[in-house]
């Protein structure tokens, strides 16, 4: 993926703008995660985000009339209902069932499979730094989050051998679809702009959103309070809205690996988050992960 230096910059410090938008959301969701289902956050976020999208095309392109090829709404669809209506919605059924401690390190192994899909789908050269740097980055990761989720190991007895059997199931679902998710996309933006590629994008899962809250509504399970809500929309714009923009032009300008490496340091941020807002104990594997995934970070970014 041949740019220029100074679209590479851009595309790094967009890719490290969604990541501390979504490390920063992470934190808050964890702090109302008993007030609000899973799938009230998933879908709140996105609707509440499409007026931003649509908004942030048209201030970019000039015009109301949002367009995109035909020849790339077929990837966009994909990569989002991929890597958000089933991704993040596989993921979190993988958390009820092994835990935080075991699901996060295992789904943030995903950037090894984005650079394996882009090598295999889209000829992206592989360098071997940058796949050590990918390596070190996992580890790093997941040090920080069994660190951060290490309480779930005491009440390991909850979770049965079946709930474990499909939890892994959930997380390794989840590798492939947001792996598959950020390959698809980086093939679907080239012939479009990430502006209005976000829009389409949130659009399409918006759409799908709509039946699905519909069924759940039925046997009358209960809303989050207006309190709750509004603090998930707000939440919701920031994490969705204002990251998958900047996401956007990451994955445009330096292509899905480095974006996905970048995501996945999230915990970097989040472990000190937690430390202030949640008032979480921190131990020595918070501080040698945090090492390791600033090295591997620069080892990806940075060809020497």
């Amino acid at each position: 993926m041949q740019i220029s230096p100074d679209l590479y910059a851009i595309g790094v410090l967009c890719a490290l703008a969604a990541t501390i938008l979504f490390a920063i959301t992470n934190v808050i969701y964890r702090k109302i995660d008993n007030e609000i289902s899973v799938l009230d956050i998933v879908i709140t976020r996105i609707w509440v985000s499409l007026p931003l999208a649509y908004l942030f095309a048209v201030v970019t392109t000039g015009t109301v009339y949002i367009t995109v090829p035909p020849d790339s709404m077929i990837p966009l669809a994909l990569s989002m209902i991929f890597g958000i209506v089933i991704g993040d919605t596989t993921y979190y059924f993988s958390q009820e069932r092994i835990g935080v401690a075991r699901a996060f390190p295992i789904v943030m192994s995903y950037p090894l499979v984005v650079y394996l899909m882009a090598a295999l789908f889209l000829e992206e050269a592989v360098i071997p730094q940058r796949l050590l740097g990918v390596i070190i980055v996992v580890i790093g990761v997941a040090l920080i989050a069994r660190s951060e989720h290490a309480d779930d190991n005491v009440h390991n007895e909850r979770w049965t051998d079946r709930d474990r059997k499909i939890g892994l199931i959930f997380a390794f679902t989840t590798i492939i679809m947001w792996a598959a998710s950020d390959v698809i996309f980086q093939f679907g933006v080239v012939s479009v702009g990430a502006a209005e590629a976000n829009y389409f994008r949130i659009l399409v899962a918006s759409i799908v959103f709509i039946p699905i809250f519909i069924f759940s509504l039925r046997g009358g399970r209960r809303l989050p309070s207006r309190r709750i809500s509004g603090i998930a929309m707000v939440t919701g714009l920031i994490g969705i809205g204002l990251s998958l923009i900047v996401y956007s032009y990451a994955i445009k300008f330096i292509g899905a690996t480095i974006t996905s490496v970048l995501i996945a340091s999230s915990p970097v941020i989040t472990a000190p988050l937690s430390i202030v807002y949640l008032r979480e104990d921190v131990n020595k594997n918070v501080g040698i992960g945090t090492i390791l995934t600033i090295i591997g970070i620069l080892l990806v970014v940075i060809i020497f």
